[in-house]
């Protein structure tokens, strides 16, 4: 014979394991709702936070290193504006001193060097001191000159893997590739 307590217990259990299958249940349903309708371009938007925001710049340009590739279909002002928001960003992160030094022929105008293709400065005064961030990629434009170019950099016993301090660079009337700035970690 069962006591009242027994049966209170067993109806009340009975009734809380009907109400979580219910439950288990309609989330499976739900579930399968949300995902169909996920489906349909239209009815993401609503859903999905990531999708509302999708084509949409939150944060800094694409073209953060190289800010001056002009961008297809865009006018001479938004070409601008991308190279200041760019140098902006550059200047928020760490940056390292290099030199570069022309050692031949000696000082002179002929030669300039362009840093994410931008103009930075020439060898009018036998060297160019720069301050570059990761990523950088600096280049020696000695097209102007007609016999063999020769360029040390100095990268003043930074943390860089690459340049690497003290290499010497050659080239005869050509562009003269530095490379990519790599810090080391």
């Amino acid at each position: 014979m069962e006591n009242r307590n027994d049966k209170f217990r067993r109806k009340h259990f009975y009734v809380i394991d009907r109400l979580l299958i219910k439950l288990a249940t309609a989330a499976v349903v739900l579930l399968l709702v949300v995902q169909v309708l996920l489906v349909h371009g239209e009815a993401r938007k609503y859903l999905s936070l990531v999708d509302k925001l999708e084509g949409e710049q939150i944060t800094s340009p694409a073209t953060m290193y190289a800010a001056d590739v002009p961008l297809p279909n865009v006018d001479r002002t938004m070409n601008t504006v991308n190279k200041v928001v760019a140098k902006s960003m550059r200047t928020l992160r760490p940056g390292k001193k290099i030199t570069i030094r022309m050692i031949n022929p000696p000082a002179g105008v002929d030669a300039i060097v362009t840093v994410n293709g931008e103009t930075v400065d020439n060898f009018g005064k036998g060297e160019v001191e720069l301050t570059v961030y990761e990523g950088d990629y600096i280049e020696i434009d000695a097209v102007r000159i007609k016999k063999t170019a020769q360029f040390i950099i100095d990268t003043h016993k930074n943390d860089l893997v690459y340049p690497v301090d003290g290499i010497l660079l050659e080239n005869q009337s050509n562009l003269v590739v530095v490379g990519k700035v790599i810090f080391k970690r």
